[in-house]
């Protein structure tokens, strides 16, 4: 009889982890090739090992689901799961408990492209691609002050805020709808400045940035350099750490752009 001792069981699992993180590249890199250039193998193996832990959470473990999980990921940000403007994600997630996984990552699966494809459409005009709304918009917020944000003035900041997403996004923002746009731009200025970004110019660029690319932008591995950012202990003047990451939101979505569309994109 076959006798498979420990230490040889757990050279099988590691062989089994390396072969579905070579197959789940290789996915990513038909599917979500822009991600793939822009990040390197390195960091997505990294985002690849982060989306099994994320859909373990939710028992979703066969690969299939795993999979898909990461694709979701790649469209929609990381924490997904837990974004206060994506609550149909939590409620696929828990209302379904009791079905199979399969059957409920097919559902969570089927669920988050309906909303991408409805979102999608800021980004269209007549069927084509475009961006200029939401570069205009952008490019505004470098105008705004880098002095202190006081709490008398956060109110119509966000008020103002509001305002630009609704004019650069306003399918996203009709499929949210206002309660939740201005729940999560309320709980977004709280963790701006948890993060020491403290200027009007570095919390409008916050929660722009996390309106677009998810609630967990600030530690998400599919943009490791929010947390290289917000992290470097060099940078402790606010109006220096707003800055850079004003600057540099503006250089990763210009570079995203013209790389031209995903193939994984509808």
């Amino acid at each position: 009889m076959l006798v498979i001792r420990s230490d040889q069981m757990t050279v099988l699992e590691a062989d089994a982890v390396a072969a579905f993180e070579r197959r789940t590249y290789e996915h990513l890199l038909h599917y979500f090739p822009k991600h793939c250039q822009l990040l390197g193998e390195t960091q997505m193996r990294k985002v690849i090992h982060h989306g099994w832990q994320r859909a373990k959470r939710h028992a979703l473990t066969p690969e299939c689901c795993v999979r898909s999980y990461i694709d979701l990921m790649c469209v929609l940000g990381s924490g997904f799961d837990s974004d206060a403007l994506l609550p149909w994600a939590r409620q696929v997630l828990r209302a379904q408990q009791g079905m199979a996984p399969i059957v409920r990552g097919d559902k969570l699966y089927d669920r988050a492209w309906h909303y991408i494809d409805q979102a999608s459409r800021d980004y269209r005009d007549d069927g084509q691609p475009t961006t200029a709304r939401f570069v205009s918009e952008l490019r505004a917020l470098g105008q705004l002050s880098d002095q202190e944000l006081t709490p008398v003035g956060t109110p119509a900041l966000l008020a103002d805020l509001n305002a630009r997403l609704q004019r650069a996004l306003p399918f996203k923002c009709a499929l949210v709808g206002q309660r939740r746009i201005r729940l999560a731009l309320s709980l977004a200025a709280h963790t701006a400045r948890a993060r020491g970004l403290t200027t009007e110019r570095g919390v409008a660029a916050f929660l722009v940035m996390r309106f677009v690319l998810g609630a967990e932008f600030d530690r998400d591995p599919l943009l490791p350099w929010v947390a290289e950012i917000l992290d470097d202990p060099a940078l402790v003047d606010p109006r220096a750490r707003g800055a850079r990451l004003f600057l540099e939101s503006v250089g990763f979505l210009r570079r995203w752009w013209d790389l031209g569309p995903e193939s994984g994109e509808n």
